[in-house]
């Protein structure tokens, strides 16, 4: 574990312990160390990592400018120790103290003890028990030098010292024994010795797998930040295909990890960015739309959403119990057509649940649908009947024409599907017209929702709708923690910080063409 104690800047006075082995240090929003861009404008958004390698924590310069100062002197790379100081940006830049703590209350001569208690009344030989409390001491050091840690030495150590007491065992016994027991004894050493051999080189190869997934994720978070600013279409291109290469080597080594230890390759993934990025993948899992890396932009969106939901305070109170009144009626139709739940919360970005509601370009219900849209779904629009404010029956209409994007865009693409019911399919369609023009743009990948949002190939209202939806269904999931019950909540402590609201919330859209 690593304390960071925030001395000066924009989080001075504030203290933070962390468990995992990365940490990412700057002014994004999904950075684990994160400072305040206008407070800190020394920082860049990716300005350092903090990396745990070989029982050590690492501070490393992500080539941001004015880099990193430790302890006053500047720095690419250096090996952090209990009371060292880090400045970002300059030396008038914020500062923190570290603190490395691995186990405090970590006892090595007790540690040893209860090593040789575990073998007295297993042997009477008290030479043998000898052996065994030097490995033990030996053992105890090398943990108290990794800060009171597993060792990776433990099992060279205990390999020696069954070696050790296997030598000893044939030099005590008789002679006509020393046959049998140099056989026995020796084949039982060697299997020993080589599953620790074995048990060794897994936990090597954990880590070294550990250590490339954390490189290959600092240069996705690299790359996505770099897209963040780019507005060239050729550049955004070149740096797409860095990031999937880079994605791929993330994933294939993740599976191998896997392979190895299922228990390690999942600890990895539950460490994998913060809990924002987990409520936003598990959504996607939910819909089958997994992605790797969210992009750093569209969870800074997520996250204002959320962080406006909080805000309105009673007004989402009103909204959430609406939703709680309609949902049953919702889902079951949803249910009825197979579709993912997350799409009704088009619904809350719609019309927030209001079956009245209408928009100035005269869309109506709780769905917002055009006479046109809603005539074509077979409901009645006229001078006597308007089935748009009937909620079952507009709620049907409107799966359905939620389960015909699906049919069109593709299952996986249900972010694709909510954006065409924000732009229309037929401008979706223009589109992906527009990008079929460009070598492999008929393909799959080419076709995808994260494709055309990383390209900004979408209008800036889609790309803004597409996260207010996900946002409300991450606070509706945790309607205690976001407030939604009556309970304050605090923004800031639920999500991360977020850019000003440009480009602002569009309202709702009132077409279907």
């Amino acid at each position: 574990m690593i304390r960071i104690n925030h001395i000066h800047g924009s989080q001075a006075g504030t203290t933070a312990e962390y468990e995992k082995r990365s940490l990412r240090v700057g002014t994004s929003g999904d950075c684990d160390v994160r400072f305040d861009a206008d407070a800190d404008p020394d920082v860049g958004r990716y300005h350092a990592a903090i990396v745990r390698k070989e029982n050590a924590y690492h501070v490393l310069d992500l080539g941001q400018a004015g880099g990193i100062y430790v302890n006053g002197d500047k720095t690419e790379s250096a090996v952090l120790k209990s009371g060292d100081r880090i400045r970002f940006g300059s030396m008038e830049g914020p500062e923190v103290e570290v603190a490395v703590v691995f186990d405090p209350n970590y006892d090595a001569q007790e540690d040893a003890q209860r090593m040789v208690e575990t073998f007295k009344g297993r042997t009477r030989s008290t030479s043998a028990l000898r052996v065994v409390a030097a490995a033990a001491e030996k053992v105890a050091e090398e943990r108290a030098r990794a800060g009171g840690t597993k060792s990776r030495r433990t099992m060279e150590v205990m390999a020696g010292a069954i070696q050790d007491v296997g030598d000893l065992m044939k030099a005590q016994t008789r002679r006509r024994w020393v046959r049998i027991v140099g056989v026995v004894g020796g084949i039982s050493v060697v299997i020993i010795a080589l599953m620790g051999a074995v048990i060794y080189a897994q936990q090597r190869k954990i880590d070294t797998l550990l250590d490339a997934k954390g490189r290959f994720d600092l240069q996705i978070a690299d790359i996505q930040k770099r897209m963040d600013s780019e507005r060239d279409s050729f550049q955004l291109a070149l740096l797409e295909r860095q990031l999937l290469e880079a994605t791929a080597n993330a994933e294939k080594t993740l599976a191998t990890l896997a392979q190895t230890s299922r228990q390690a390759a999942a600890k990895a993934e539950s460490e994998s960015g913060d809990d924002l990025d987990r409520e936003i993948r598990n959504i996607l899992a939910q819909a089958g739309a997994e992605t790797y890396a969210v992009p750093p932009i569209f969870k800074e969106r997520v996250a204002f959403h959320i962080q406006q939901l909080v805000r309105s305070g009673p007004t989402a109170r009103i909204i959430y119990r609406r939703k709680e009144r309609y949902w049953p009626q919702i889902t079951a139709e949803f249910r009825a057509l197979e579709l993912p739940e997350v799409m009704a919360y088009v619904a809350w970005t719609e019309s927030q649940f209001d079956p009245m509601a209408k928009s100035s370009a005269g869309a109506r219900g709780m769905w917002q649908m055009t006479r046109t849209t809603a005539q074509s779904l077979g409901l009645r629009v006229d001078g006597a009947v308007d089935e748009r404010t009937d909620v079952p029956r507009q709620t049907r209409a409107a799966a359905k024409y939620i389960a015909g994007l699906l049919a069109e865009f593709g299952e996986e693409s249900f972010m694709l599907a909510m954006a065409s019911y924000n732009k229309g399919e037929n401008g979706v369609r223009r589109v992906l017209r527009k990008v079929a023009q460009t070598p492999g743009g008929f393909k799959k990948a080419k076709r995808d929702f994260w494709h055309l949002y990383r390209l900004k190939l979408l209008p800036e209202e889609t790309r803004e709708y597409v996260p207010k939806i996900i946002a409300a269904a991450i606070v509706c999931s945790h309607p205690e923690k976001y407030g939604l019950t009556g309970r304050p909540a605090t923004p800031a402590a639920d999500s991360a910080p977020a850019r000003p609201a440009t480009p602002t919330t569009p309202a709702a859209p009132r077409r279907r063409s």
